[in-house]
């Protein structure tokens, strides 16, 4: 299992939840066999807001490719993999192709 706390840059809420309705809606499909793909059998995503007023979103990636889930879509060339890219970099900027954040280190 794999987990990631990332914060919204600022003033891309609506763009994030805009990003959650295509995985859940239209592209439910394509999330899926995403998922399938990258060997997930749970892909989840939780928004926190923040004292601040900002945004930070938690995802678990579960299932055996979990620990290796953004290297792996990171160095995908599926056209699908490279638009979920995308969305990491505009709603979070984190930019996939240089180094990734560090693992979350489970604690509990």
């Amino acid at each position: 299992m794999g987990a990631l706390a990332a914060p919204l840059l600022p003033d891309k809420l609506d763009a994030w939840q805009a990003w959650m309705a295509e995985l859940n809606g239209p592209r439910k499909a394509e999330f899926e066999a995403f998922n399938a793909r990258h060997k997930l059998t749970a892909h989840r995503a939780w928004l926190q807001g923040t004292p601040d007023g900002g945004h930070l979103v938690i995802a678990v990636h579960d299932g055996p490719g979990g620990d290796d889930f953004m290297g792996g879509v990171a160095s995908s060339d599926d056209s699908f993999d490279q638009w979920f890219v995308s969305k990491v970099a505009e709603c979070h900027g984190i930019d996939m192709s240089g180094p990734l954040p560090p693992p979350a280190e489970r604690t509990l």
